[in-house]
């Protein structure tokens, strides 16, 4: 949840430390939503790029940048993004840049820390995570064992807490951007800069979520794979153990067990999930929930309310009171 956004401010400046190996889509994604934003038809936010010493950096990717100024404690703008990427390792022994990490808070009392997937770990490594929730991408598990001191959630696609911001990385910074945005400029604008990037303006979920998705792609059996990817297409069909082994040409015992093996769950719980996230996108798109029930495969709205409080341990209204706007 986004929350202590000061909205008196008609423009915010940020700004992005450049590195070399940054992840483009890291410093991309949420820039290209935050340049996209405009109020009253002028740009809500000024961004400016800066490196360590003001030289130019060289992206993962391979792409060459040149930054507007070196990361310096003097800076006027508002607030500090952060993004993620392999160099990130390489900044985190930086006392210097730790120091201005972890002082921006101070010196700019409406000031911002973003970060964006493991540039996470550089503010953890500056102390500014410390006692607070975080994220940062899955695969970065083992790193933030070093940082106790935080309260890793890396199911969470993006955090907010105070003015200290983390999220999951790559396209999730789009996200984490679009919910500061939302708070900064209202909804109508929120909306407007999803538009424009063709993205959801509210993703549900968190990264397992994900990580089932793409599990669908790896497994060892094609059949399996394929019945994956009909079930996630078509969540509304008769997915019952008998209907899910007829359709993959297995019985019902090895399809359950092969689930186990490459999902760790059992294929009744497989479907649910699917047809729950299936919910959350038609609940977006304010469709009445009898409705959302048929269309996702639960049938009648009681299902699909067991189903939200089991999962999720929410009831329906609640969820959409919280997250359907």
């Amino acid at each position: 949840m986004i929350s202590n956004i000061d909205k008196s401010l008609k423009t915010r400046s940020i700004d992005v430390l450049l590195f070399d190996d940054v992840n483009l889509l890291d410093v991309s994604g949420p820039v290209q939503a935050f340049d996209t934003a405009m109020v009253g038809g002028e740009k809500r936010y000024d961004v400016r790029y800066v490196s360590i010493d003001g030289g130019p950096v060289r992206a993962g990717c391979g792409l060459r940048m040149t930054p507007d100024a070196a990361l310096s404690p003097q800076t006027t703008s508002d607030d500090l993004l952060i993004p993620g990427g392999a160099g990130v390792d390489a900044l985190i022994p930086n006392s210097a840049a730790c120091d201005i990490v972890a002082n921006h808070l101070d010196r700019k009392p409406n000031g911002r820390v973003i970060s964006i997937c493991s540039g996470a770990l550089l503010l953890a490594a500056a102390g500014v995570l410390d006692g607070r929730t975080a994220t940062t991408h899955w695969s970065r598990l083992a790193n933030t064992k070093e940082y106790d001191r935080v309260l890793w959630d890396l199911d969470q696609i993006a955090i907010g807490q105070d003015r200290v911001f983390t999220s999951a990385g790559v396209t999730t910074g789009i996200d984490l951007a679009l919910s500061i945005i939302r708070a900064d400029c209202g909804a109508t604008v929120a909306l407007a800069v999803a538009r424009e990037l063709v993205v959801q303006l509210r993703r549900t979920g968190g990264q397992s979520q994900y990580a089932i998705h793409l599990a669908g792609q790896f497994t060892k059996d094609d059949a399996l794979t394929q019945l994956i990817e009909q079930v996630v297409a078509e969540p509304h069909l008769d997915w019952s153990l008998d209907g899910l082994a007829k359709t993959a040409g297995m019985n019902p015992r090895t399809l359950s067990r092969y689930f186990k093996r490459d999902l760790q769950e059992n294929p009744a719980q497989f479907v649910e999930r699917i047809r729950i996230e299936h919910a959350r996108g038609l609940m977006a798109d304010k469709l009445p929930l009898k409705r959302v029930a048929q269309l996702s495969g639960f049938g009648d709205l009681q299902r699909m309310r067991r189903a939200f409080q089991r999962r999720l341990g929410v009831n329906i209204s609640d969820y959409v009171n919280s997250f359907v706007t």
